[in-house]
């Protein structure tokens, strides 16, 4: 799949949270309608993982993953289920060969995995908006968001396929 410029991704992510909070509900049923294994993936993650007060952050950004993705190319792949699987497993086997990484290996590892991934600005959005408010401390960012972050690329793999 051809990868979303930057350009997109900022005008996709102005004009979908521009219409929150009291119109976003044609952009979620639209995520149910066209994507029913990602939204449920989605929504049954922030039901186990995340607090009350984060949740809906992931269905927000998985559409505008969605909308910016399907700018680029309307007629997607539908996801199913064993696709979120594979995606999610490798992911997580990734991050624990990144973990077994010395740390003097482990940024050119990262560097290198960016450099190859298609969806690179796009991950990039998703990353800035998951440390929203802790870009000068990353440390204090919340304690879910590396799995966010992992789930949500797990969205982009399966949708760049």
């Amino acid at each position: 799949m051809k990868t979303v410029s930057k350009e997109i991704i900022d005008q996709t992510w102005d004009r979908v949270t521009r219409t929150l909070p009291e119109n976003v509900q044609p952009f979620i049923d639209r995520l149910m309608q066209e994507q029913p294994f990602i939204a449920t993936y989605l929504l049954a993650v922030e039901q186990s993982e995340m607090a009350n007060e984060d949740r809906g952050t992931l269905m927000l950004i998985g559409v505008i993953i969605l909308e910016a993705m399907s700018s680029v190319n309307p007629a997607l792949r539908i996801v199913n289920g064993e696709d979120l699987d594979a995606a999610e497993a490798a992911n997580f086997e990734h991050l624990e060969k990144l973990g077994d990484d010395s740390e003097m290996n482990f940024l050119p590892s990262v560097a290198q995995m960016l450099a190859s991934y298609n969806q690179t600005p796009l991950l990039g959005s998703v990353i800035e908006a998951l440390m929203e408010g802790n870009e000068d401390e990353p440390d204090l960012a919340g304690d879910n968001v590396g799995l966010a972050l992992l789930h949500l690329k797990t969205v982009i793999d399966c949708l760049d396929q």
